[in-house]
């Protein structure tokens, strides 16, 4: 919004007596001349900020008031004042001018007599664009998003497939790992939580995205150096949001499946204080917290601090599931200025679940609570370290500058007994991978964003430049073949491996990024959307392998970019249309050239039709979309690499996010085919790609029964359904499968009045017990988890 509303709105946070504001005549005569207006039906802050741009008005209103409104049409010839009235009407949001072009929007509520006769005004917080997409969202429909062009844009006006998962979402379906937070989104699998409670490995529309050079990011920007640095904690996220499809245009080297961006807890000027107790299934008992609020009344200073404690055993022998996490937060900020300062220390200590042929779990149904490790040696501990800062400033002539900067440090112990053959007799040789890894990231965004006018086009421009620089040192070490280990009588407490710690077989690599980037969205008759965008990337990477101590180098360049188009209708309806384009560098050479690798390319077109009806708190998104990578590394049987593999990924994805009354819905359909069209081994030619199935379908619901007079209780349910998914090293299928899940909440305010802000929650997952496998590869395979159950008791103030 420009900046002269937000000083405008900062003036009006105190009270405002209107009569004193202006002379009458002077007023009346600015809101009775006649003006041409072109205002689609749209969420209620850009339709204010449509009527800002074309009236030249200055509007004040509370953020909180438009959230989850949606104005009228107004097409042709009004009064400012009139088309003010009839763009809000519906919404029970009233207009009090308090100059010649000057207003403050209030509910009727909100206006009280005072001693004097005037007509004294609520406090009015400063305006805004609606919805903050780094700030809490009540319920699960959120409207905007940041992620999909690095500007606050509704959700409707963007051509490109985006979901956002609320921290109520979270909350509700008790996710302990992003893979569960994000299990109800359309397009996305993930690997059973025996590895998700590690890290965070998710395949979006068919493509991996496993790192922050696949698509996992933290506040918009990159975030772990490799996959086995350690999970994000969703407790700590205010949202997470799913960008899919090739997103190098405004992100640089990525897979074209697109991008997953945590967003973290930020701190909040108001009063925020929560405390959680949990106990449940395999003795899990979790000590939570999130605390926030100004530093002082009516400072311009405010603080957040999250915290979590877990200790937990797991549905596997000896795999414990302990977790530590505390993130403080600060943020600074005056009219037209902020600084945030984020940062936060994760400790995971658990057991690495190795991976189990498919002959194996299939054949000899080795039972789900196995451990085939050895529990005086195993180990995952992972202590990993950020600490960054968010610097936003608008200048006067309305420009906006942003730089934020952040330092991530992992540090990686992980010891684990490897699966080798399982012999007649049960016997199952063993081997033991000794591994210690250390990698760090640093990584800085700065851009401006400008809007202008020209003639019936409205530009919102964003031009900037990041960087990205990683390390990745990792030491493995082996020992011999070890027999002493059979699944007929197991025995976990065996002596601790001789490690041959004479041969390392890791590397040192590290690798920098850079890249300009220019986008610009325009809104044509506030009705056609317009988005265009290019960016250009170097890239360079230096490899030691410690086993060869050969160095290999990579230094690459690409440009990527983005076109697409929305229309909005005023009734709803939005389809669009869309390009976009992905670039991720490979490493290695041609064993028979000895050419250096180019960079894998991505290709999207995508084609959607979104729904936003007036009045209703509901969103409706579908799309269809090819994509294809090209120059993918494959692998013949002899270990060599070749860069001439191709894989083809197109489908369908239905997604709705609702609110009637006191129902919250997040449903979801997606249809993937994702194959191997091309590859060095001619038996993967055509095969689907492991671990997506071509059919999943989710619904979870939460409602309120007060209806039937039970005041405080609200219960939730959800169904998952997984087709089969393809092995294509065996041309093999594993089983698809299908997950309830559970929630019951009850404020105990309803039982008792000085119970107030305590809360009580039940929750399940897997209710029924499903028993499922998931494979990467005939070799990757791992059980799903089997039902579990935890309470929660929650305190606020």
């Amino acid at each position: 919004m420009l900046p002269i509303v937000a000083r405008y709105a900062l003036a009006t946070t105190a009270a405002v007596f209107v009569p004193g504001a202006a002379s009458v005549p002077a007023m009346a005569q600015a809101a009775q001349q006649t003006m041409t207006f072109t205002i689609p039906s749209q969420p209620l802050p850009g339709a204010i900020d449509a009527f800002i741009r074309a009236s030249g008005w200055q509007v004040g209103y509370s953020s909180s008031m438009a959230n989850g409104l949606r104005s009228r049409a107004v097409n042709g010839a009004y009064a400012p004042l009139a088309a003010l009235n009839a763009l809000l009407e519906g919404t029970g949001i009233k207009v009090n001018l308090t100059g010649p072009q000057t207003a403050t929007l209030v509910y009727p509520t909100q206006i009280r007599g005072d001693a004097s006769g005037g007509i004294l005004l609520d406090t009015i917080n400063v305006a805004g664009a609606g919805e903050d997409p780094t700030q809490h969202v009540d319920g699960y429909l959120a409207t905007v998003s940041a992620t999909a062009t690095k500007m606050d844009v509704p959700i409707i006006e963007t051509p490109q497939s985006i979901s956002v998962v609320t921290s109520d979402f979270i909350r509700d379906t008790k996710a302990a790992a992003i893979s569960e937070a994000i299990q109800y989104t359309p397009g996305v699998v993930t690997q059973s939580p025996a590895f998700s409670r590690m890290v965070d490995d998710v395949m979006i529309r068919g493509f991996d995205v496993a790192n922050g050079n696949s698509g996992m990011l933290r506040d918009g920007m990159k975030y772990q150096s490799n996959v086995y640095d350690g999970g994000q904690e969703p407790y700590g996220l205010e949202r997470v949001e799913i960008l899919r499809g090739p997103s190098s245009i405004l992100y640089g080297q990525l897979s074209p499946g697109g991008v997953i961006n945590a967003i973290s807890k930020r701190p909040t000027f108001e009063p925020l204080h929560e405390v959680n107790v949990e106990g449940g299934s395999y003795d899990m008992r979790q000590l939570s917290a999130d605390l926030g609020g100004a530093l002082a009344p009516g400072s311009n200073m405010a603080y957040r601090l999250t915290a979590l404690v877990r200790e937990a055993d797991t549905s596997v022998n000896y795999i414990n599931d302990d977790r530590i996490y505390i993130a403080p937060a600060f943020t600074w900020k005056d009219e037209s200025t902020s600084l945030t300062v984020l940062a936060n220390y994760q400790r995971i200590d658990t057991k690495f679940a190795a991976p189990l042929p498919y002959s194996a779990v299939s054949n000899f149904g080795l039972p789900q609570n196995m451990f085939i490790g050895n529990a005086n040696y195993d180990k995952y501990i992972a202590n990993t370290y950020s600490a960054g800062y968010i610097f936003d400033h608008e200048f006067d002539n309305g420009i906006k500058f942003h730089n934020a900067t952040r330092y991530y440090q992992s540090d990686v112990t992980w010891d684990y007994m490897q699966w080798g053959s399982l012999l007649a007799n049960g016997t199952l040789v063993r081997r033991a991978s000794d591994r210690n890894e250390f990698s760090t990231g640093v990584t800085s965004d700065t851009n401006l964003e400008i809007k202008l006018q020209t003639g019936p086009i409205a530009h919102t421009m964003l031009v900037g430049f990041d960087y990205y620089y990683r390390t990745y040192d990792s030491d493995r070490y082996r020992s011999g073949l070890d027999y002493s280990f059979n699944v007929l009588s197991p025995n976990n407490l065996t002596a601790l491996p001789t490690i041959n710690y004479k041969i390392n077989y890791g590397s040192d690599a590290s690798g920098s990024q850079y890249g300009i980037y220019f986008q610009d969205q325009m809104k044509i008759y506030e009705k056609l959307v317009v988005l265009l965008g290019g960016r250009y990337d170097w890239a360079n990477s230096d490899t030691l392998s410690y086993q060869t101590s050969t160095t290999t180098l990579q230094d690459d360049s690409a440009f990527s970019g983005r076109a697409g188009l929305v229309y909005l209708f005023d009734n709803g309806l939005a389809p669009y249309v869309s390009v976009s384009q992905s670039f991720q560098p490979q490493v290695g050479a041609d064993p028979v050239s000895g050419a250096a690798f180019v960079p894998s390319r991505g290709l999207q077109y995508e084609g959607g039709l979104r729904y936003e009806p007036p009045g209703a708190n509901l969103l409706l998104s579908g799309a269809v979309y090819d994509i294809t990578q090209t120059n993918v590394l494959t692998t013949d049987a002899n270990g060599n690499q070749y860069q001439i593999g191709e894989v083809h990924s197109r489908g369908f994805e239905f997604e709705a996010h609702a609110k009637y009354g006191r129902l919250d819905l997040v449903a979801s359909y997606a249809y993937t085919d994702a194959r191997i069209t091309d590859s060095v081994d001619p038996y993967e030619i055509g095969q689907r790609e492991a671990l997506v199935p071509l059919n999943t379908i989710a619904l979870w619901a939460e409602y309120g029964l007060e209806d039937l007079g039970l005041r405080g209780l609200r219960m939730g349910a959800g169904i998952r359904y997984f087709s089969d998914m393809n092995l294509p090293d065996t041309h093999q299928s594993v089983p698809g499968y299908y997950l309830v899940d559970a929630m019951l909440r009850y404020d105990l305010e309803a039982l008792n009045p000085k119970l107030k802000g305590a809360i009580v929650s039940l929750n399940a997952k897997n209710l029924l017990g499903e028993e499922y496998i998931t494979c990467v590869s005939a070799d990757g395979c791992r059980y799903g988890t089997p039902r579990t159950v935890s309470g929660t008791l929650t305190y606020r103030w």
